[in-house]
């Protein structure tokens, strides 16, 4: 599919920050991890109307699953359709972790002043106009999630090689923030926190 496609642009996200650029209805915006078992939180706003953003909650009831994979449709909190999987080689993204904080930081593990997705997407969502009260939950692409049988949340490793990537075409004019999360006080991120790469693509 990319082989005919037009390259556009290349964004490296460094690890424990975060990216924000545009996004065209039709191109395709392929999301990479770098060195593996590195969280890609991903936020995306429709373009001409930032209230309207991805929604994870929204896409799991669309989908009635957990798991995204090949075809499936990531939905706005307007129910409409932003994205489609075209391409995925990672064995797991998550739909259910909201975005680390400061109060994450600070309630969870008593350590102040850490960075976090929440003041990376802050940072560079700023230049577009968009602020913290229009933050939708992210798409965690990458995260391994495990559901245990009595109910229980495990945040596990992400079990990502390097050079994994999920390929998603845009179905809408979008504004897009991916931060390479700097979670590294629970295992999700494995050993260090790595980076991201996003890449753009216009069909031929």
């Amino acid at each position: 599919m990319l082989d005919e496609a037009k390259f556009v642009d290349e964004i490296l996200v460094p690890g424990g920050h975060a990216r924000a650029f545009s996004v065209k209805q039709g191109q395709f915006l392929q999301i990479t991890d770098v060195e593996g078992q590195q969280v890609a939180d991903f936020f995306a706003f429709n373009q001409d109307d930032h209230k309207e953003s991805s929604s994870p909650s929204h896409t799991l009831i669309s989908l009635r699953s957990l798991v995204l994979k090949m075809g499936d449709e990531i939905r706005s909190n307007r129910r409409h359709p932003m994205f489609k999987i075209v391409r995925d080689t990672s064995p797991s993204h998550d739909l259910l972790i909201p975005a680390c904080d400061e109060q994450r930081y600070l309630l969870d593990y008593g350590v102040s002043g850490h960075r976090s997705c929440v003041s990376n997407i802050e940072e560079v969502l700023r230049p577009y106009g968009i602020g913290r009260e229009l933050f939708p939950a992210p798409v965690n692409f990458f995260q391994k999630t495990q559901i245990e049988p009595d109910g229980s949340i495990v945040q596990m490793p992400c079990a990502t090689r390097p050079g994994d990537y999920v390929l998603l075409q845009s179905l809408k004019d979008v504004v897009v923030a991916v931060s390479a999360c700097p979670m590294d006080l629970n295992p999700i991120g494995g050993t260090r926190i790595t980076d991201i790469k996003v890449s753009i693509f216009e069909p031929s």
